[in-house]
């Protein structure tokens, strides 16, 4: 058994290869069950966002072959195999689980920390379990990932230091203009990264800000949530309305007056193109430079824009390369966070391979619940007198003493599981769980991953 990841990010791949990869929200739950029915994949989450798009694998090797994958992929992308393999990364066991931690928390993002990631990874695995194709295994992963990630931004302010891909357009705003109180700004789309964008915007002195988009009816209650909310950060006399809304389909129009836009929509075309941008020339009335910034994958502005005179164009790759300016308070604590991450991927590897021990721990506990529930029905024949405090204290120091004699047999398992040879792991786990009695084979261990959780918490009985 063994996960498996396949994937491409802002990383390792330029965006005009990436955009090929992206997969359409609603297509996801179609992707999850067809590599699902790949002989040998047991599990499988697809993690898609604006900047990677990762396919997390349990998968079963004697069965499993590499190239139903890579087909798969080859026929999404329109590449040839040989592009596919040359454009995209693999990984497996510790280092995929390790990127799954790094990728969590924010630490291989585009804008170092950001934290919009956390919940493109919670949504990634409830759309997995919806569809049934995750399981013990991913489960883990990801729910440990998840929890790491939390704890990390509560324990530091990296959240302090991080920007989003939102907060980090609006800052290249202020570096082109010092002052964006006066300017106004147009944003094409309606959803999270639309919504933070449109807050920092705010809190930085812009008070006439534009939404715009397809759907007329998401943009409408935005800019009326954006306005209700605005009214709670000012005084409603100083201020009484700062989100307009514009007509999609008058574009040129809304661009003309616009000094920065902001595009961030899940459209698989380009929105603003040369000819809505011709259109725009003919009733714009200034030629102040323009800034956008295309937030989106695939890109929602056509990039042969940027040679427009009085145009320039931030897509998320360039957006990343202007800010990728770390400071040493940032440093330092995405150091400490990485040394904490080292240590949770190394307790998730333990409680994935110790998962080999689970049938015969399960035997253990099995066993000596059949000893203690003979034992004190016999003391309740022999000794009818005893109240029902006595009974439960009696039932309460007998289970202390299966604790404490359980414990080296748990360890041993443990340990020996944890060897990192599978072979003699497997083999010297057999010899050692016969010698001890039990009767079951470690083939077993996908079945009650929760029995190493049980014996943890049971191991502390005798403390209580």
């Amino acid at each position: 058994m063994k996960i498996l990841l396949y994937g491409v990010s802002h990383r390792t791949t330029p965006i005009e290869i990436r955009e090929h990869y992206t997969i359409e929200e609603n297509k996801i739950p179609e992707q999850l069950t067809n590599v699902l029915s790949f002989p040998g994949v047991k599990e499988a989450v697809i993690l898609s966002t604006c900047n990677r798009t990762e396919y997390y694998l349990y998968i079963d090797q004697n069965e499993f072959m590499h190239g139903d994958m890579l087909r798969y992929l080859s026929n999404h992308t329109g590449y040839e195999i040989a592009e596919v393999i040359s454009t995209s990364y693999g990984k497996s066991n510790l280092d995929a689980a390790k990127h799954l931690f790094t990728v969590a928390t924010g630490l291989d993002s585009l804008i170092i920390g950001e934290t919009q990631i956390l919940s493109q990874v919670k949504q990634a695995l409830a759309t997995a379990i919806e569809q049934g194709t995750s399981g013990p295994i991913l489960n883990s992963l990801f729910h440990k990932s998840i929890s790491f990630s939390k704890k990390m931004h509560t324990k530091t302010n990296l959240d302090q230091l991080s920007y989003n891909p939102g907060s980090a357009a609006v800052k290249l705003f202020k570096e082109e203009w010092e002052s964006i109180g006066d300017k106004r700004f147009l944003l094409i789309g309606s959803g999270k990264m639309i919504r933070l964008a449109a807050k920092m915007l705010f809190y930085q002195g812009a008070t006439h800000i534009t939404l715009t988009g397809r759907n007329e009816q998401k943009v409408n209650g935005l800019a009326h949530e954006m306005n209700e909310w605005a009214k709670t950060k000012c005084h409603t006399g100083i201020l009484n309305r700062c989100f307009y809304t514009a007509d999609f389909n008058h574009l040129p129009m809304s661009l003309a007056v616009a000094d920065g836009v902001i595009v961030a929509t899940k459209s698989q075309r380009y929105l603003v193109t040369e000819k809505t941008m011709e259109e725009m020339a003919m009733i714009r009335l200034t030629k102040k430079k323009q800034l956008f910034m295309d937030l989106a994958v695939p890109r929602n502005i056509e990039p042969s824009l940027q040679y427009i005179e009085g145009i320039q164009v931030f897509d998320m790759d360039q957006i990343s390369f202007r800010l990728d300016e770390v400071d040493l308070d940032k440093d330092k604590i995405v150091k400490k966070i990485t040394s904490d991450l080292v240590e949770e991927v190394i307790a998730f590897e333990h409680w994935y391979q110790e998962r080999q021990a689970v049938p015969y721990l399960r035997e253990l506990h099995d066993q000596v619940i059949e000893i203690k529930e003979k034992a004190l029905s016999s003391l309740e024949r022999k000794l009818p007198d005893l109240t029902e405090h006595q009974i439960l204290l009696i039932d309460k120091h007998v289970q202390s003493i299966i604790n404490q004699m359980k414990r080296k047999p748990i360890e041993s398992l443990k340990d020996l599981a944890r060897k990192k040879s599978s072979r003699d792991s497997t083999k010297e786990l057999s010899f050692f769980a016969k010698s001890l009695g039990f009767s079951v084979e470690s083939e077993n261990a996908e079945d009650t991953t929760e029995v190493l959780t049980a014996e943890s918490e049971e191991n502390g009985v005798e403390n209580n």
